[in-house]
């Protein structure tokens, strides 16, 4: 360097600074070496571009197929396709077991509801008004048939009677009447009312009939009459039947005693209509 502060090269003037001395070169400004450096931030020291992000991240993740053996993850996926195929006859299975749960109640339902109509019990439509006031025309009432299997039987019974080939009876309909006179009786129909003779006894007493209605009279017909049915003695297995409504009722003062064969069932309830809904007896 020369005094005159030029050298040799084109007269240009350098400038001379010490090795303390920086530029940061956006302003111009001058630092001095007692300035601390400028700390950057942690997380500016890993992040950058997101091409250079994946570019870093493109050497460091690995997928699973790369970790796990092939012959590992191939018998995994069969063991998992088995087992969903095992599942779906299974559910089928389920959906048929329901199925026939279902049939088996349905079945068993059927079969207790016709045991009960063939032995137990039954329901029966009222056809005419011989029973009236008790039961009149249209009435439905149930009947019980387990009395027809022991013949426990008793006076005023309400029950139903077959009266197919016995003379004086042409309906193809069962009878509905009243239980008067029991095996063994005398019944006899005089003046108005009925009059019964115990077995073992020689003595007569008027029925009391408080069913009936205050005016009605239990009078006999010409037929029956010429059949001996105003007083007769009843056999072993003989009942002696009579309609509420005297007036009306084709019964055995026409058609004579009915056997204990033909008696099908005692009516124990009227069901409908609703209004005459009740016990029968």
């Amino acid at each position: 360097m020369k005094e005159n502060g030029f050298d040799d090269f084109g007269g240009e003037e350098i400038t001379e600074f010490t090795p303390t001395e920086f530029s940061y070169g956006d302003d111009g400004k001058t630092a001095s070496s007692s300035a601390a450096p400028e700390e950057m931030p942690v997380e500016s020291l890993f992040t950058g571009s997101d091409d250079t992000k994946a570019a870093s991240s493109f050497g460091t993740e690995t997928s699973a197929s790369d970790t796990i053996p092939e012959e590992f993850m191939e018998s995994a996926f069969k063991a998992k396709e088995s087992e969903d195929n095992t599942d779906k006859p299974s559910d089928k299975k389920e959906v048929i077991k329901e199925i026939m749960s279902w049939v088996r109640t349905i079945a068993v339902g059927v079969l207790v509801g016709v045991l009960l109509v063939v032995f137990v019990i039954q329901r029966d439509n009222v056809y005419g008004d011989s029973m009236w006031p008790t039961l009149n025309n249209g009435d439905a009432v149930f009947t019980q048939k387990i009395a027809t299997y022991f013949h426990n039987y008793k006076r005023g019974d309400i029950v139903i009677l077959d009266g197919h080939d016995m003379e004086g009876y042409d309906r193809e309909e069962y009878l509905i009447k009243r239980i008067i006179g029991l095996p063994g009786e005398t019944v006899r129909i005089a003046d108005g009312h009925v009059y019964i003779k115990p077995v073992d006894s020689e003595e007569f007493f008027m029925l009391e009939e408080p069913y009936l209605t205050e005016e009605v009279e239990t009078l006999m017909m010409n037929v029956g009459i010429e059949h001996g049915y105003d007083e007769i003695t009843l056999g072993e297995n003989e009942y002696y039947c009579l309609g509420d409504n005297r007036s009306v009722s084709k019964d055995s003062r026409v058609l004579g005693p009915f056997t204990e064969d033909r008696i099908k069932g005692i009516a124990i309830i009227c069901v409908y209509p609703f209004d005459h809904f009740g016990l029968l007896g």
